[in-house]
């Protein structure tokens, strides 16, 4: 009785143990297919698109800060958050919809570049769209329709807390 119980255990496993193996030998061969290379994240290819006011309402404002949500003051918080990334070779782009401060079309910045865009969503998928690499792609929102569209499209998608949690500055409370 119990040679047979053993006998099942171990048959059990065998089965278990080689579904497991297959599984992650057959995953890691579709990952290295894809892409040719194993790359870890947060590498220095990446190009990191991040929505301004979506990020600045999602994760930077709370309470009555969002009063003034469109002031330069407030982008300026989010813009010193963002230039603390961990990730020091990664290119960052923080994305605004309208015009911005002077009808400036881009602020001059290496880090973060700052871009002002009659439509943020609009400047943020024509930039996946035409890149080479979407897959090299991070949009950082929060925005479902905008997340499935860059997703769709190739790019990868992190969310405004995330981002801002490898920002290393703690937004003061």
């Amino acid at each position: 009785m119990w040679r047979s119980f053993w006998a099942g255990v171990r048959q059990t496993g065998l089965v278990v143990g080689g579904v497991l193996v297959f599984g992650l030998g057959w995953a890691g061969a579709v990952s290295l297919a894809e892409t040719g290379t194993y790359t870890p994240p947060s590498v220095s290819d990446e190009r990191w698109l991040v929505d301004g006011f979506n990020v600045l309402h999602a994760g930077v404002l709370r309470g009555n800060d969002r009063r003034g949500w469109w002031r330069e003051e407030m982008r300026a918080r989010l813009l010193a958050r963002v230039a603390a990334f961990d990730d020091a070779a990664a290119e960052l782009w923080v994305v605004f919809d309208g015009p911005g401060p002077g009808g400036e079309a881009e602020r001059a910045s290496e880090r973060p570049r700052v871009v002002f865009a009659p439509s943020a969503d609009d400047w943020l998928l024509g930039a996946v769209r035409d890149t080479a690499d979407p897959a090299s792609i991070v949009v950082v929102t929060a925005d479902r329709q905008l997340a499935d569209r860059a997703r769709h499209r190739g790019a990868r998608v992190v969310s405004p807390r995330a981002f801002l949690a490898r920002c290393g500055l703690a937004e003061p409370s």
